[in-house]
C-alpha cells in the first residue's frame, strides 16, 4: 500500500502560524536593534486608528543659552521685537522717535516691507498700514506697480492695468535695472492703468517714478475726470514726477503710448503721516533681491526717504524635514549688507517665518523645519545687528496654522501655509500691537539708562 504524500494542508498551517505570530508581535515592543533596526511590526496598521509620530519641535535648534542671552536689553516677553542693535544709529529707537514726533513735525514716516506670497495682495500689510495711519495719521496706500497679478486682493484700492511689458525677477533677460519691487514696466504701445482708492480718506498726492531718457517724454493722465498731459523728468537714473497734488484723488488713469519709457510705479500718499509700501514677490526666498542694484535703492530712497525696512521671508525657504539653512543665512547676510549700502542707516527689522503645516501620517502638524528656520533667522538678526520679531511664536507656535485652518473660525487656507483675509487682518493687528508694546518697552529702558 502506497504511503500518502499529500501535503496540501502544510501551506495553510504555515500561513496560519506566521499570521498568529505576527498578530502577537503587533502588540509587543521589540528591543532596539531587533531585526537589524527595522520598524516595529504591525500587521494591523492599515485598519488600526494610529496617531502620527509627533514632530520634535525645536529640540536641537540653533539657539543656545549664550546666543539667546546676548543683550541685557532684550525683553523677557519672547513675542516682543528684539532689537539686537539697541545702542547704535541703526536702532529701532530712531524709528520710534520719528513716530512720536510725527504729529508735531508734520513729517512723513515711511516703511518698506519686503516679503513673499505671505504678504502678497497687501491684505496683512494693509491692516498694519491702517493701524499706523489711524494712530499717527496718513492717507494713501503708498507705492504701487503699473499692473498686478493680485490686483483683486487689494482692499484699499482698485487697480486695473493693461498693455504693459513686465520685466521682473524671473523674466529679465536684458538685465534691466529692476525697481525695489522687483519689477520694471514698458508700455507695449497702449499702456494703461486705472487707480481708484476705496477709502474715505483718499490720497492727495500722486508721484510717478520713471527711468532715464535721452529726450523729452509725456504721459496722459485723467484725474477725477479731468484730462492732462504731463511732461516727465528724465535726467536722473530714476526720476520723480508729481502727477497730482493738493486734491483728494478719487480716480486716476495713466496712459502711455511711448514704448521707450521705463516705469517703476506710482506712489499715492498725503502730506503727512505713516506710509507702508508693500514690495512682495511670490516665491522669493530673499535670493531674488540680489538683482536690485545699490544705485536703484539709493535713487528711489532719495525720493521715498524710508525710516524702517522690514524683511520678511522664510516660507519658500523651509525645506521639508530640513534643520540646517546655511544657504539662507548667507543670502540674508548679503541682502542686509546690500540694504545698508543702498538705504544707509535705516533700521532693519527681520520678521521670522510663520507657522506652516505638513501632513504626517493622517493629520497635519507643524512642518519640522519651521522652528529650525525661526532659530536661524534669529541668529541672522543677532549676527547682523538688526531687529527681530518671532512671528511664529507670536502667532501661537507649534500647530498654530493647523488650528487656524481647522478651527471654528477659519483664518488660513487649506495649503496650511497662507492666510485668508480674516487671518491676514489678525496678523496685521498682532504685528502692530507687538510693535507698539516693544516701542514702549525700549523707551522705558532708554529712560532708565539716562
Amino acid at each position: 500500500m502506497k504511503k500518502n504524500n499529500n501535503k496540501i494542508h502544510q501551506p495553510l498551517i504555515l500561513i496560519s502560524s506566521a499570521t498568529l505570530l505576527l498578530f502577537f508581535l503587533s502588540f509587543s515592543t521589540l528591543p532596539l536593534g531587533f531585526f537589524n533596526g527595522q520598524r516595529t511590526i504591525d500587521i494591523l496598521a492599515d485598519i488600526r486608528k494610529t496617531e502620527p509620530k509627533r514632530v520634535p519641535i525645536i529640540a536641537r535648534a540653533k539657539e543656545t543659552t549664550q546666543q539667546v542671552i546676548t543683550h541685557l536689553t532684550q525683553p523677557k516677553d519672547s513675542t516682543f521685537i528684539v532689537d539686537f542693535d539697541f545702542d547704535s544709529i541703526n536702532s529701532l529707537q530712531y524709528f520710534f522717535q520719528k513716530l512720536d514726533n510725527i504729529k508735531v513735525s508734520h513729517n512723513k514716516v515711511r516703511i518698506a516691507y519686503f516679503g513673499d506670497s505671505f504678504v502678497e495682495g497687501d491684505e496683512m500689510t494693509d491692516e498694519l498700514r491702517l493701524r499706523f495711519q489711524t494712530l499717527f495719521g496718513g492717507n494713501g496706500i503708498g507705492f504701487l506697480p503699473m499692473q498686478s497679478t493680485v490686483a483683486q486682493l487689494y482692499t484699499q484700492i482698485n487697480i486695473n492695468g493693461s498693455g504693459w511689458k513686465d520685466y521682473n525677477f524671473r523674466d529679465n533677460p536684458a538685465k534691466l535695472p529692476l525697481g525695489i519691487s522687483g519689477h520694471l514696466f514698458y508700455s507695449t504701445g497702449n499702456g494703461m492703468v486705472d487707480y481708484s482708492p476705496k477709502t474715505n480718506m483718499p490720497p492727495t498726492t500722486v508721484k510717478l517714478y520713471t527711468g532715464k531718457l535721452e529726450k523729452d517724454a509725456v504721459v496722459y493722465i485723467n484725474t477725477n475726470g479731468t484730462n492732462q498731459v504731463v511732461g516727465l523728468n528724465i535726467n536722473n537714473p530714476i526720476n520723480e514726477t508729481v502727477l497730482a497734488s493738493n486734491t483728494p484723488i478719487k480716480s486716476l488713469k495713466i496712459t502711455s503710448n511711448n514704448e521707450h519709457i521705463p516705469y517703476y510705479g506710482v506712489s499715492m500718499e498725503g502730506l503727512k503721516g505713516v506710509y507702508l509700501d508693500n514690495y512682495s514677490f511670490r516665491g522669493n526666498t530673499s535670493i531674488l533681491n540680489q538683482q536690485i542694484t545699490n544705485e536703484v535703492m539709493t535713487q528711489l530712497n532719495k525720493y521715498l526717504h524710508y525710516d524702517l525696512i522690514i524683511v520678511h521671508y522664510g516660507i519658500n525657504a523651509v525645506e521639508h524635514d530640513q534643520t540646517e539653512f546655511e544657504w539662507f543665512e548667507i543670502s540674508m547676510k548679503n541682502l542686509i549688507r546690500n540694504i545698508r549700502k543702498g538705504f544707509g542707516n535705516v533700521p532693519i527689522l527681520l520678521v521670522s517665518t510663520s507657522d506652516m503645516g505638513h501632513k504626517y501620517g493622517n493629520e497635519y502638524l507643524t512642518e519640522k523645519g519651521v522652528p529650525y528656520m525661526v532659530a536661524t533667522q534669529r541668529e541672522i538678526a543677532r549676527k547682523n545687528n538688526v531687529a527681530f520679531w518671532n512671528l511664529y511664536k507670536a502667532m501661537g507656535g507649534e500647530n498654530t496654522m493647523v488650528n487656524w485652518v481647522e478651527g471654528d473660525t477659519v483664518l488660513a487656507c487649506k495649503d496650511y501655509t497662507h492666510l485668508n483675509s480674516v487671518g491676514a487682518k489678525k496678523v496685521g493687528d498682532l504685528f502692530f500691537d507687538k510693535l507698539l508694546a516693544s516701542k514702549n518697552y525700549y523707551q522705558r529702558l532708554l529712560n532708565t539708562k539716562k
